[in-house]
């Protein structure tokens, strides 16, 4: 879970460097795709991040971009 090379397009590709990710992803019809995280930042304590996306079309394709793209906006908005 921690090395795996699976999920470096989801919410490891917008984790600020230095940061130890162990996540678990999934993925289904209508797009569905999805990644949880348990993300740990130098000296401070753990974060949990769940990100779920999906669309309307059955056979539609997941969209991992936008997963990051939800990571990016939590980590550039997270206060400590």
């Amino acid at each position: 879970m921690s090395d795996n090379s699976i999920t470096d397009t989801l919410i490891k590709a917008e984790t600020p460097q230095g940061w130890k990710v162990i996540d678990k992803s999934g993925s289904g019809d209508y797009g569905a795709r999805n990644d949880i995280a348990v993300i740990y930042p130098p000296n401070r304590k753990p974060i949990v991040m769940a990100i779920m996306s999906r669309r309307t079309e059955k056979n539609a394709k997941s969209d991992d971009a936008m997963i990051a793209e939800a990571a990016k906006r939590i980590f550039d908005n997270l206060v400590f």
